[in-house]
């Protein structure tokens, strides 16, 4: 015999409404912190996105929508793990571009002030 589904599928609304179940998580790396949130929709599929917290950049990463809560989480957390090395590396390669932008500011090697691009 299946499982009976959730409590709150059946809870009657409004027609055009829907009621979805949203569980939130905290996913730790050493590098970010991020908030997940795992949704479960009525007919039982699920997704799950998630996003770093107290990052400079907004990035969302999310799964597609599956049969299982489990199965959603591993997908995002797979998908955090392969995409965020590459968020992680052009985050340094930004940093060193800024550097070696302040260290030509020190040196005298600039570039046009605003004003000669304006006009020219």
């Amino acid at each position: 015999m299946p499982p009976s589904p959730p409590w709150w599928y059946s809870v009657p609304v409004p027609n055009g409404c829907t009621l979805r179940r949203k569980q939130v998580f905290e996913y730790t790396t050493p590098e970010q912190t991020y908030r997940v949130e795992l949704f479960e929709n009525p007919d039982g599929t699920c997704y799950a996105i998630g996003v770093p917290e107290d990052s400079e950049r907004l990035i969302v990463y999310g799964s597609n929508v599956v049969d299982s809560p489990e199965l959603a989480l591993r997908i995002l957390i797979d998908k955090i793990r392969r995409e965020s090395g590459i968020f992680h590396a052009s985050a340094g390669t930004e940093q060193d571009a800024a550097a070696s932008d302040s260290e030509s500011e020190t040196t005298g090697s600039e570039g046009p002030d605003a004003d000669d691009l304006c006009t020219r």
